[in-house]
């Protein structure tokens, strides 16, 4: 199971446990947490028993694979081409 460790709110870490760690982890004060989740990363606020991204995507449409950027563009295509001998 993965735990985020939390400290004010932020979550500094993330460590995987067979089980529930009743105290903090090894390298870490007092003061911080371990709370089951599996999908939060380094840097999330951590409060009122939910996780929040600070920094969240909100428009998706922009973002594209770096194979469909080189795809859309012959030039690009081209010169990836020649690199890799094809």
């Amino acid at each position: 199971m993965k735990y985020a460790i939390v400290k004010d709110g932020v979550v500094v870490n993330v460590i995987e446990y067979e089980s529930q760690p009743t105290t903090p982890p090894a390298g870490f004060d007092e003061g911080y947490e371990a709370i089951q989740t599996n999908n939060v990363s380094i840097g999330w606020n951590y409060s009122n028993g939910q996780f929040t991204n600070p920094n969240p995507i909100t428009d998706t449409k922009e973002l594209k694979s770096l194979t469909d950027m080189i795809l859309e563009n012959p030039t690009e295509l081209a010169k990836l081409k020649t690199a890799l001998g094809i």
